[in-house]
């Protein structure tokens, strides 16, 4: 197997400490770090470059996941909804725990995910084309019902935040008719608002100027055994195991869907959770281990399903996976019909990447749990400025322009207003990523079979779950209710 070849092996481990360096930093994102070695595969040999760039990739999401836990400052796309119980935990003390926990189910994830593009491959191709984008339209209105799940008690601030964030996406040129909307004549509106800094500034900034304001430590409470905390986490993974089970399908199959990405897996995979979780309701958002587990797992596995129509079909399903596409046509690897025949070991390969580099990663961000947990300890004087100054950098490095900061400055006010009234800000975020996916799979469906689009099988199949996932937490609110009601009667009779 050429991926264990000595100077292949030292390609992944090159790989996978630039991921866990750069990558962690917010905003620069594999796709930075890929575009940064793609060079170096025009020199190395065919294994050697597939296993540096595809580490690179396949381990991101697991770095990521460090700032958004420690500070409330996303690392990329995919550790978006890993703040919601990481950064609650690490306040709590539980930094290392929820480190832990979060390193573990990064590792199961990977491998499950690895293990679904294995099964996919004889079936991976009446699988995908089952689907149109009428169906894509519904899967993604599948993520507007996580906007109602993740306000809590409150629903109909969750919905108008969503709303907001639907707005917001609107802005920049329409895809389909090139028309300017909402863009006041500025170039730079043209293009849209950017989602790294405009998740920057919804939740790190309003968690610095908190942090800067009470004058204390991240952790509200001693630290403990930090050894015992890391091994609390791996065993919560474990505990959890079909929990884990669970979110990584999910990531699998957001991950064949070209265009969804992190940003929407593991969104989908916290919801699936707040939904299927017992107590969820009351513990999801304050720091929930289960929390963290179920995103980190739908994260790493996204990877192996995204490879899936990469490899089988030579379609991308994001601009990162598009750089992956190329460094493969320049070791001289096509995907499609090839990659699936005669070259076959590059694809058994590339699986055995994935599972390896997953755990190794794991392994080596396990080890410095206690140093990276003790990061919550540190005095507001000396961590603010510094992850502020991380938080602009990433800001800029999204696309190199200072406007991006004023993004992030603008959004971090609102964040701040929004978190001392207590509205939600998940759902601006969430509202903001599936926008643009809704409106270009509803606009395709509508032309190709106008308002028929919505009798489809396939559709109705989707909307009948969508109803159910609707339906079923608030028919378990109702019996918990009557439940409440019951023994009130019944401590009142006696």
């Amino acid at each position: 197997m050429g991926i264990l070849q000595w100077k292949a092996f030292a390609m992944m481990i090159i790989g996978i400490v630039i991921s866990s360096t750069l990558v962690a930093m917010p905003g620069v994102g594999s796709k930075t770090a890929i575009a940064l070695l793609l060079p170096f595969a025009f020199v190395l040999e065919k294994y050697e470059a597939i296993a540096l760039i595809v580490s690179v990739w396949a381990v991101s999401n697991t770095a990521n996941s460090i700032t958004a836990i420690l500070f409330s400052v996303p690392g990329g796309g995919g550790s978006q909804a890993t703040i919601m119980d990481g950064y609650p935990m690490a306040k709590n003390g539980e930094a290392a725990r929820a480190l832990g926990a979060a390193f573990t189910a990064s590792a199961i994830g990977g491998v499950l995910g690895a293990l679904a593009l294995l099964a996919a491959i004889p079936v991976v191709r009446p699988l995908v084309l089952l689907l149109g984008p009428p169906e894509f339209f519904m899967l993604v209105m599948m993520g507007v019902v996580m906007v109602g799940a993740l306000a809590g008690k409150t629903p109909l601030k969750g919905i108008a935040i969503g709303v907001l964030g639907f707005a917001i996406s609107l802005i920049g040129i329409q895809s389909q008719t090139a028309t300017p909307r909402y863009t006041l004549d500025i170039l730079y509106l043209f293009d849209g608002i950017g989602l790294v800094p405009l998740t920057i500034g919804l939740f790190a900034v309003p968690e610095l100027i908190s942090l800067a304001a009470r004058g204390k430590t991240i952790s509200n409470v001693n630290l403990g055994d930090l050894s015992a905390g890391r091994m609390q986490g791996i065993k919560d993974a474990f505990i959890n195991w079909w929990l884990v089970v669970r979110c990584s399908m999910v990531g699998v199959w957001v991950g064949i869907i070209p265009g969804l990405g992190s940003s929407v897996a593991d969104w989908f995979a916290y919801g699936h959770a707040l939904q299927t979780c017992k107590g969820a309701s009351k513990t999801f958002g304050k720091g929930d281990v289960r929390g963290v587990i179920a995103v980190d797992a739908a994260t790493n596995a996204k990877e192996g399903g995204a490879l899936i129509p990469t490899l089988a079909f030579g379609i991308p399903g994001s601009s990162t996976l598009a750089l992956i596409f190329g460094g493969l046509l320049v070791v001289g690897v096509t995907p499609g019909k090839e990659i699936l025949t005669t070259q076959l070991d590059v694809t058994f390969s590339i699986i055995w990447l994935l599972i390896i580099s997953s755990i190794i990663t794991s392994v080596l961000c396990l080890m410095f749990t206690k140093q990276l947990a003790m990061a919550t300890m540190l005095r507001p004087s000396v961590l603010v400025p510094v992850v502020l100054a991380m938080a602009v950098l990433g800001s800029f490095a999204h696309s190199n322009r200072l406007e991006d900061v004023l993004v992030m400055a603008i959004f971090g006010v609102l964040g701040y207003f929004l978190r001392l009234g207590g509205w939600p800000r998940p759902p601006l975020l969430l509202g903001v990523v599936l926008g643009p996916l809704a409106e270009r799979f509803m606009w395709t469906s509508y032309q190709i079979y106008g308002y028929g689009f919505l009798l489809r099988p396939g559709v109705l199949i989707i909307a009948a779950i969508l109803v159910v996932s609707l339906g079923y937490p608030m028919w378990q609110k109702r019996q918990a209710e009557r439940a409440q009601q019951a023994e009130k009667a019944a401590g009142g009779e006696s």
